[in-house]
């Protein structure tokens, strides 16, 4: 039984050693294949490392024979494939190619650049380090003259992956404008489904030194799909410009707006926040609120001298705004509703406005998907109601009285002539009815005396966005056609 013991042992030792004297040469091998099998894609290399035990390949400095595509470094590890590869005699030793597969625990590549020549614009990325990587088989095949920008949006199709994160990124155009982040986080990505996604010190603008610049301290946002723009752009028929359809997005908040283009002209703005939360699987109600919004120009700035020239003129140092918008997407009822929007300033006025949208199809809904907004008219979708409420609290005043210290007349003669040119106003090739008249009346009442202004549109029947081309021909009876009146309280 001993002698057995020691022979199996023995006979471990030597395969063990075996092994490990031929693992070397199975790495050489492998890196030497990589190696050619990138050249023959246009990929020059400087070195290619094998690791058989730890699952990963290093490669340094990648480059393109045509310039486009520089890496300093490539390494993945925990590299996993597929079974499936292998019984059809695939192995991951040919390069790096579209539509191959690749999962892996951990990423890493650094310097790098994409450029596309034919558009003569640029990405560079510091480093991009991803984990939990998952990249089944996609279809590869493409025949035409965006074969870089198809194929990407193919591979992020089918991507999935646990954290992608870039740092110092950065696209310039070919006329010198540019996008860059300092870092770029991307967690929980699923076949164009982002969990979530983190965008710190944002900018665009221009590369020169004193050229107009807009900065965005940080961006969080959750719940993005790309998936259908994703689909759009993986066709053969995609094709620069397209439309890419709306991208539904759970949550976004944008905070930390400056840059000179903002200082010149006296802008902040605090943050925007975009909400939408699904009520049940045929409702879900969005909001959008932008907080924080102030205009107060400098004298010491040229280009908002005019602005605040007006604003003195208004007896104004600044002005400040918020707007706060909700909108209920209801399609069980085939409805579309903007329950309230307001937009608001201290000292000035409150808007509010509301809107009804009904009898909507599914040729509607592919449309607003989709971003094709002149398909919006062939549908059967129709207004049913809309409101817009003006509440004056000192923006008539201070208008007329910038007005009439810039023109050198009297105020109050300002205001009188105004309410006078709106009573005598024909619209062109607009029926004037006495509907028009006094509708018209009503507002010229609220130049003269403020309070609050309602207008109020409920076409009966429902105005068919199919018939909107009606109000524009000669003769139109707008106030009958949209069931709009107008109301003045104090």
């Amino acid at each position: 039984m001993k002698k057995a013991v020691v022979v199996v042992a023995a006979l471990l030792v030597i395969l063990v050693g075996a092994g490990a004297v031929a693992v070397p040469f199975a790495e050489d091998y492998a890196a030497r294949h990589i190696k050619a099998g990138l050249a023959q894609n246009g990929l020059e290399v400087e070195s290619v490392k094998v690791h058989l035990l730890e699952r990963s390949i290093a490669i340094d400095k990648i480059a393109s024979l045509n310039g486009s595509v520089k890496i300093g470094g490539w390494k993945v590890e925990g590299l996993v494939w597929p079974f499936e590869e292998i019984r059809q005699g695939r192995l991951p030793l040919d390069g790096l190619n579209w539509g191959d597969p690749l999962k892996a625990d951990r990423l890493h590549l650094s310097d790098v650049r994409l450029a596309d020549p034919d558009e003569g614009g640029a990405w560079t990325i510091k480093e991009v380090v991803a984990t939990g990587l998952d990249l089944p088989r996609y279809d590869p095949v493409y025949d035409g003259p965006f074969r870089s920008q198809v194929l990407t949006a193919r591979l992020l199709r089918a991507l999935s992956a646990k954290q992608i994160e870039q740092t110092e990124l950065a696209h310039i155009s070919i006329d010198e404008t540019s996008v860059a982040a300092r870092k770029l986080v991307v967690a929980d990505y699923v076949q164009g489904l982002i969990g979530k996604l983190d965008v710190e010190e944002a900018k665009a603008g221009s590369t020169g030194a004193k050229s107009p610049e807009l900065t965005l301290g940080e961006l969080r946002a959750s719940r993005i799909d790309l998936r259908r723009s994703l689909d759009l752009a993986s066709s053969i028929d995609w094709e620069p410009g397209m439309p890419i359809g709306r991208v539904p997005v759970g949550f976004a908040e944008l905070s930390g707006f400056g840059g000179n283009l903002m200082t010149q002209y006296g802008l902040s703005l605090g943050k925007i926040t975009i909400e939408t939360t699904a009520e049940s699987r045929d409702i879900s109600r969005s909001r959008l609120r932008v907080e924080g919004f102030v205009l107060a120009p400098s004298w010491r700035s040229v280009q908002a001298m005019a602005t605040r020239m007006v604003l003195q003129a208004m007896n104004l140092d600044a002005v400040r705004l918020d707007f706060d918008c909700s909108a209920v997407d209801d399609r069980a009822r085939h409805e579309l509703r903007v329950d309230d929007c307001k937009l608001g300033g201290p000292n000035l006025a409150d808007l509010s406005f509301t809107a009804r949208l009904v009898d909507i199809d599914e040729e509607f809904w592919e449309a607003v998907d989709f971003g094709e907004v002149y398909a919006l008219l062939g549908t059967k979708a129709a207004l049913a109601a809309a409101k817009l409420t003006i509440a004056d609290k000192g923006l008539l005043q201070r208008s007329l009285q910038a007005k009439a210290k810039l023109g050198g007349k009297d105020a109050a003669a300002e205001r009188a002539e105004l309410a006078n040119e709106i009573r005598r106003h024909q619209p062109h090739g607009v029926l004037i009815t006495q509907d028009m008249t006094k509708l018209l009346d009503t507002v010229a009442r609220f130049v003269e005396q403020g309070g609050t202004l309602t207008l109020d549109t409920t076409p009966q029947p429902a105005l068919g966005l199919d018939k909107l081309e009606y109000l524009g021909r000669p003769g139109a009876d707008l106030v009958n056609a949209l069931g709009l009146t107008a109301t003045l309280s104090r």
